[in-house]
């Protein structure tokens, strides 16, 4: 299951924080990866090129410049987890269906050949560009074999 940057940020020169589409926020200390890769010292001496951070199309990293980026799941699992922030509902429904199609191990293609849905409908889903129907989304669910479940909770 990829994890997935929504936006990210640099907290000082040492601290990156990125908000994954599922509204988790996890900050990821660059000293880190110092041992790894010496060129991240770049990053922590320059505050004009910390600036420059960004999220890579997709969400599966961040990028600095053409010579330094990070993937997602590196922050992920190496970082530390400080909270969960609101999310919109179409984001979330994005992230939930792209995981749930990678956990199913199907493609884009492939989950659009079970369903009949063209697969440019199912990447506008992913990317959280488009209001699916319940019906679409219970064949969705259906061709991964999975369940449906929408919910409403409280406000907090």
């Amino acid at each position: 299951m990829a994890h997935r940057v929504q936006s990210v940020s640099m907290i000082d020169q040492n601290i990156l924080q990125a908000i994954f589409i599922g509204g988790e926020v996890i900050q990821y200390d660059l000293r880190k990866m110092l041992s790894i890769l010496p060129q991240f010292q770049e990053i922590i001496n320059d505050p004009s090129l910390a600036s420059k951070v960004h999220a890579d199309t997709g969400g599966y990293g961040v990028s600095w410049s053409d010579d330094l980026d990070l993937d997602s799941e590196t922050i992920w699992e190496d970082g530390v987890f400080i909270r969960i922030e609101s999310v919109d509902p179409s984001l979330a429904l994005a992230s939930s269906l792209a995981r749930a199609r990678e956990y199913a191990m199907l493609t884009q293609k492939q989950l659009s050949e079970k369903t009949g849905i063209y697969q440019s409908d199912i990447s506008k889903l992913e990317r959280g560009n488009a209001n699916p129907s319940i019906l679409t989304l219970k064949r969705l669910a259906d061709a991964m074999d999975m369940t449906l479940k929408i919910e409403f909770v409280p406000k907090k």
